[in-house]
């Protein structure tokens, strides 16, 4: 069925080649992306275990011949598990056959029967006994009502589980089943492999006892039924964990005896035959999952997981649900190759009460395992974000820097609107150099308020772009501060890996040291042992042989005694040669008899069987011949030999101690013979007993040295992924940081870039208005000439040829003092505004010379014409 040596030695060696090559098999989660190795273990505790279990599966496979496969004794509840492959040409049965060695009648009640499918694939006839136990579960209650009941008189025998009859095993077929009973005195079983249609409680009284092979899966043990619970709760808040049954630690094997090797030791290594009831509590804030692992190998059954609610609107309800590995699920078993396969049995809630049943399925392999893992463990977020550390003021500020522009608004001119408010200089109440000193005074303060609004502005700006380069240098700081943060918690981390890594090292040499200890101290007790039995057999050597001399003593007490009844003896020596030849002619009826019976039953066996019964009926036949030829001789000689009979009878006293003396003699050579069978016995016991530490010696190192390369490998893998995840890390901020600095240094040179050409603007304004000043000092000086000069009527006089100057769209003073829109307040693109003038209020530009008057000039010339040929401003009105 499974050797537990040759699997469990490998898993952790299984651990490392999984991790190396990534074998995937059947995974409904992948366990190394969530950190499966540094799951925490949930060790389960024994709480009981109860009623016998007979457990026949050695030998496995079964041939040359049949005969009993095994036998034990049951003595109330019990079970008796089969599990057995057909090697022989014809098909045969499994029989179970009860025996009464009691004086008293005994009553048996059969509790239930259950058997697989007989077929080659022995998977599929595992899994398919482990889901009819749970789906035809044994009712535990005192009041259970059996399927039948049977009485067996005083050593008396019968068949139980008579479909089994009916149920022929082929060729290469595996076949297994469950037989739970209940008895009210002792009983022994026999497990037996027939030719189909022998009569199985008449094959019990002679079948051969098949050797046990080297698996030694047989025998009778105490704990069918196991309870086991995990006395630290699941906590959702702490990570991954495990549960691990039948890795004979936390969980171990039973123990019991082979009665039909005089009860010698054995082990159920893998507790087949053993139903589980396994409880886990659970604690924590989020849900969970649980998935099923195999740990020592392919694996193909039945679980059924039942969930107490303890919290909630549903507390006090319970879940029951089973699940089937293998076969229906598409695959043969799971865990082939690997122990990172897994499949889940389910999603629950913190603080539920996990009870979980099954049986180790035939043909699988232990140890398994239950993961436990949180919800946000088993489902973490596909997607995570580096971020870097860039002020949203510097980034706002940078990407949409103020372009403010200074434009003294000029109103349309040439346009069809100029000559719209012209006003009448002769209707003007001032004088024209008031009037140009009043414009002139109000315009100087207006740019003067400006350039000083300007300068603070610009102030501000210089301001704010000293206070986010502080905060840039700030979070910068912040950033590095971070790093070194993190480098330092890296460097913890992997000092406390190092840290957990020494001390399970340390952990392993303290188990190897304790286990040579115990092997040490095993093999001492062992050899005490041994001299013990030597001892004791000694003793028992001499008590023979003063049992021999003993016997010695009564036989010629009991020759004396014989002589004294020689007499009675003649007389009733005519009653014995008739009687002696009734039972002659009885015995030879009785072994012609037996013989047609040996005939017909050798028939039935196998050749090799039907030709020594046959050579055995045939010797029993001429024996009878020989006693029915020599009784007759002797009836008819009887009547020569009266007189020699005082003679007769004395040699044949004689004959009666040499025969006594001889039986002292054989009886003498077997005590010898025992004793030296119990020392060989005794000699072979301590050989296997230290052939058997050696192995658990050498597969614990192996085990040891394993779990160090699998740890080395783990290390070495977790090294490489933190060093591809810091470079990945430090290669993103440092394509961030680029792409920040080069924001920066792109938005630094667009306010540079508008800072320079607020600049130029503020000096043409400067300029502007400077000019202005000179020409309204040059007109004011011009009115006080006048003052004293000819009226104005004798210059038009003398300038009669001097063409008139028509100013269009004059404006007044209070037009020209209204506020204007400020550049925060024009959103739109320098090439979407358009000039935003009062309707009323419009300058005009003159040329100071008594010239024609000026054409308009286009806005993309506008900015050339003011630098080469200065604009001089006229007041109007």
């Amino acid at each position: 069925m499974f050797s537990y040596k040759s699997r469990y030695c490998v898993a952790a060696a299984m651990a490392a080649m999984a991790a190396l090559t990534g074998h995937v098999e059947a995974r409904d989660i992948d366990l190394q992306s969530i950190g499966y190795f540094q799951f925490s273990p949930l060790p389960p505790t024994l709480v009981s275990q109860t009623d016998t279990l007979l457990l026949s599966d050695s030998p496995e496979y079964v041939g040359p011949v049949g005969g009993t496969l095994s036998a034990g004794t049951i003595n109330g509840n019990g079970r008796i598990y089969f599990y057995h492959v057909n090697e022989m040409d014809q098909p045969h049965k499994i029989a179970i056959v009860l025996e009464n060695q009691t004086a008293y009648p005994n009553t048996v009640h059969v509790m239930r029967q259950l058997k697989s499918v007989a077929t080659p694939d022995y998977f599929a006839a595992g899994r398919d006994l482990s889901r009819k136990d749970l789906e035809q579960p044994l009712n535990e209650s005192p009041n259970a009502r059996p399927l039948y009941s049977l009485s067996i008189p005083p050593q008396g025998r019968k068949l139980i589980f008579n479909d089994l009859e009916q149920t022929p095993v082929y060729q290469d077929a595996l076949f297994t089943g469950i037989v739970d009973i209940k008895t009210e005195a002792p009983v022994f079983a026999r497990v037996m492999m027939l030719p189909m249609g022998m009569d199985a409680v008449d094959a019990s009284h002679w079948a051969k006892n098949l050797p046990i092979d080297e698996i030694q899966l047989r025998g009778t043990y105490t704990g069918s039924k196991r309870n086991m619970e995990v006395t630290t709760p699941f906590d959702t808040t702490l990570g991954g964990a495990f549960v691990e049954i039948g890795n004979d630690r936390e969980d171990m094997f039973i123990n019991g005896v082979d009665e039909m090797q005089n009860k010698a030791f054995v082990r159920d290594r893998g507790n087949y035959g053993v139903s589980y009831t396994l409880k886990i509590p659970t604690k924590g804030n989020e849900p969970f999952r649980l998935y099923f692992n195999p740990l020592g190998g392919p694996y193909s059954g039945s679980f059924t997981v039942k969930a107490l609610h303890q919290q909630g609107a549903r507390r006090g309800q319970t879940d029951t649900r089973t699940y089937h590995i293998g076969g229906a699920d598409g695959i043969s078993a799971l865990g082939d190759g690997t122990i990172l396969d897994s499949r889940i049995m389910g999603n629950y809630n913190a603080g539920d009460l996990l009870t979980l049943n099954f049986m180790p399925a035939g043909a699988s392999n232990l140890p398994i395992r239950f993961l436990l893992i949180p919800e946000s463990l088993a489902n973490p977020q596909k997607h995570q974000t580096i971020a870097v550390n860039v002020p949203k003021d510097v980034k706002d500020s940078l990407g949409h820097p103020t372009q403010g522009t200074t434009q003294i608004p000029v109103g349309p001119i040439g346009g069809k609107d100029s000559n719209k408010g012209t006003v009448d200089t002769t209707k003007s109440t001032l004088t024209p150099s008031k009037q140009a000193e009043n414009i002139a005074h109000e315009e100087t303060k207006k740019l003067s308020d400006k350039a000083a609004a300007e300068a603070k502005k610009e102030a501000q700006l210089k301001k704010s772009k000293e206070a986010e380069e502080t905060l840039a240098r700030k979070k910068a700081e912040e950033a590095k501060l971070a790093a070194e943060k993190a480098e330092m918690a890296r460097k913890a981390a992997e000092a406390k890996h190092a840290e957990i890594e020494r001390k399970m090292a340390e952990k392993a040499e303290a188990d190897r040291k304790a286990a040579e200890l115990k092997a040490a101290q095993e093999a001492q007790a062992a050899k005490e042992k041994a001299a013990l039995e030597a001892k004791k057999a000694e003793e028992m050597r001499q008590a023979e042989e003063a049992k021999r001399i003993e016997v010695a003593r009564k036989a010629e007490l009991e020759r004396q005694a014989e002589e004294a009844r020689k007499a009675e003896e003649v007389r009733k020596a005519e009653l014995a040669r008739i009687e002696a030849a009734r039972k002659a002619e009885a015995e030879r009826v009785e072994a012609a008899r037996k013989a047609e019976e040996a005939r017909k039953a050798a028939e039935a066996k196998a050749r090799f069987e039907a030709q020594r019964a046959a050579e055995k009926a045939a010797l029993e036949a001429k024996r009878a011949e020989e006693e029915r030829l020599a009784a007759e001789a002797k009836a008819r000689l009887e009547a020569q030999r009266k007189a020699e009979q005082e003679a007769l009878e004395a040699r044949r006293a004689e004959e009666a101690r040499k025969a006594a003396e001889a039986k002292r003699a054989e009886e003498a050579r077997k005590a010898e013979e025992a004793r030296i069978e119990a020392a060989r016995k005794a000699e072979q016991a301590r050989l296997a007993e230290e052939a058997r530490k050696a192995e658990q010696e050498r597969l614990a190192a192996e085990r040891a040295e394993a779990e160090r390369q699998a740890a080395e490998a783990r290390r070495i893998a977790e090294e490489r992924y933190q060093a591809h995840l810091e470079a990945e890390r430090k290669a993103e901020a440092a394509r961030q940081q680029a792409l920040a600095q080069a924001e920066i240094e792109r938005k630094a040179k667009e306010r540079a870039e508008a800072i320079q050409r607020v600049k130029e603007q503020q000096e043409n304004a400067r300029r502007r208005a400077e000019l202005a000043r000179q020409q309204i000092e040059a007109e004011r000086k011009a009115a006080q000439a006048a003052k004293t000069g000819p009226s104005f009527n004798e210059l038009d006089d003398i300038h009669e040829d001097t063409p008139s100057v028509t100013i269009p769209n004059a404006v007044s003073i209070d037009e020209l003092t209204k506020p204007r829109p400020t550049a925060s307040q024009n959103t739109r693109r320098r090439d979407q505004r358009q000039p935003q003038v009062p309707q009323d209020q419009q300058y005009v530009q003159v040329n100071p010379m008594p010239i024609a008057p000026v054409a308009p000039l286009a806005p993309q010339n506008e900015q050339q014409n003011e630098e080469q040929n200065p604009p001089r401003i006229y007041p109007l009105g």
